[in-house]
């Protein structure tokens, strides 16, 4: 089954594990109702029984699991989770603790993709963007803070790489190294006018909305051709492409349009033939 069952509630199985096991030391039983699906079917867990380290007790219509031979219970618990009491600070202490890098969300630091020809002030300093833009074709940097008078956000690279060609030297062209940031991070952000520049569908207009959520000057960019791209080259949505509840609710003028659009014809349009031509 690998990693289809590693999921539940956004955790992977090796926290569900730790929860379960380290619950189990801790107050000697557990019933079953309490045991995850992922444990019950688990061989781990079904060797930990069938050697008498773990009881099944029968009690009426319920079972219930307890610890009937606590040494080798806690011998087994330190193999496993040999760092069990180190706090999560890095994707080390989650490998460290619960073997598995994901296990738990942490903090990481955000690297942002920078170019135009307008300086700006990146982390506190000023930053010629043209120079290095010209010099580099972009500036890179671990958010901490980002002043600039106007940002477009560019969700894809190559898009990223041409964005002024569609849209001028007036902007500070950002793109994010993986997915769109928190708001935390958003707010790290400082400028007088924010452009959404993404693909048209519900992760695009998702982002766009938690942007708004930020920016007090902030518009979604859709081109004036848009309908003609959108029936030349509108491709099928995903099976598993679900709406956003916030996507859902929006008012927005536009994010209603594409989002009704979207539901409709089952397509959606991605950023980078707007670039076609350019």
């Amino acid at each position: 089954m690998g990693k289809q069952l590693l999921m539940k509630k956004g955790r992977f199985v090796s926290k569900i594990e730790f929860d379960f096991y380290k619950k189990l030391r801790d107050i000697g039983s557990v019933s079953k109702s309490n045991v995850p699906k992922t444990i019950q079917i688990s061989s781990e867990f079904q060797s930990l029984i069938s050697s008498s380290i773990v009881e099944e007790s029968f009690k009426g219509r319920g079972v219930s699991y307890s610890i009937s031979k606590t040494e080798q219970f806690d011998n087994f618990f330190h193999n496993k989770f040999p760092n069990a009491d180190i706090e999560i600070v890095t994707e080390i202490d989650n490998q460290k603790k619960f073997r598995d890098t994901k296990a738990t969300k942490i903090e990481k630091d955000r690297i942002v993709f920078i170019r135009g020809k307008k300086e700006v002030i990146a982390n506190g300093i000023k930053v010629n963007l043209s120079e290095r833009t010209k010099e580099f074709d972009l500036f890179t940097i671990i958010l901490e803070s980002l002043q600039a008078k106007r940002i477009c956000f560019v969700e894809n690279l190559e898009p990223f790489l041409n964005a002024e060609k569609l849209l001028g030297d007036e902007y500070v062209y950002i793109h994010f190294y993986g997915r769109f940031p928190r708001e935390e991070v958003l707010r790290k952000i400082q400028c007088d006018e924010y452009i959404h520049f993404g693909d048209y569908d519900f992760v695009g207009l998702n982002e766009y909305i938690r942007a708004t959520k930020v920016f007090k000057n902030c518009s979604l960019y859709v081109p004036d051709n848009y309908e003609e791209l959108f029936k030349s080259y509108a491709i099928g949505r995903k099976s598993k492409d679900t709406i956003y509840k916030d996507v859902e609710k929006s008012r927005d003028k536009q994010v209603v349009k594409i989002r009704e659009q979207l539901k409709a014809q089952n397509k959606f349009l991605e950023q980078q033939v707007i670039l076609d031509g350019l």
